[in-house]
Parts: structure tokens; C-alpha cells; sequence
């Protein structure tokens, strides 16, 4: 529920302020009756309102438990492969490997020239 709170809306006959409860919208939108959705129509004194407001929003609880905010994962490390260990795989194999340090390699190439981009690409991660 969005949160309710008490706005002046005009004034009565004799001066006074009138006031209402509602939510107020987003800025620079506007409703049906302005720049709040009214809950309670009635047109009320500042202290009724605020009253009437006390009575529709629960007391909120003294004794919150708070959850200790979890601390992000740490990113998996993949272990960066050799020279040899990348000569030493198949195309498939190579393409694969280097998929898990987020580079897509294109297996119509020759397997030198997917080594080679393979490396150039790790030294500079």
C-alpha cells in the first residue's frame, strides 16, 4: 500500500484549512482530483486528519529485525590456460575454454590463428 499521508485541500467556509489523507502521486502527474489519490474524502481539521491517519496506519513494530545484508559472491576465477595447453586442445575444445573468459572464437579460422587471438586476448584481460 502506498504510503497515506495528510494534505491541505482548500479551507473551510469560516478560513480554516481543510485537510484530507491520501497518497500524492508522482511529480508532475496529476490525478483525478490533483496531485493526490484521495483515500478519505471527508474534509476534516488538521488534528481529526492526522487522527484518522494514526488510525489507518499500523504502529510500526519497535523491534525490527534487521538481516544482515549478504555480501555478493565472489566471481568464479577460471584459470587462464598456457600456450601449450591451448595448442594442445581441438578447435571445439578451444572455443569452449575461451567461451568461459568471454571471448567467442570463430572455428572456420585455422586453429594458429584462434591460438594466437586466444592469447593476445588473455594478456590483455
Amino acid at each position: 500500500m502506498a504510503k497515506l499521508e495528510v494534505f491541505q485541500n482548500g479551507n473551510f467556509s469560516s478560513g480554516e484549512p481543510v485537510y484530507q489523507i491520501g497518497t500524492k502521486l508522482k511529480d508532475g502527474e496529476y490525478g483525478e482530483y490533483g496531485e493526490y489519490d484521495i483515500v478519505v474524502f471527508d474534509a476534516m481539521t488538521k488534528a481529526e486528519a492526522d487522527k484518522r491517519l494514526a488510525e489507518m496506519q499500523p504502529a510500526k513494530k519497535a523491534t525490527a529485525k534487521t538481516t544482515p545484508k549478504k555480501k555478493p559472491a565472489a566471481k568464479k576465477t577460471v584459470p587462464v590456460p598456457t600456450k601449450a595447453e591451448l595448442q594442445a586442445m581441438t578447435k571445439g575444445d578451444l572455443e569452449i575454454a575461451m567461451r568461459k573468459h568471454g571471448l567467442e572464437l570463430d572455428r572456420r579460422k585455422t586453429k594458429d590463428s584462434l591460438v594466437k587471438e586466444s592469447l593476445l586476448f588473455l594478456k590483455g584481460k
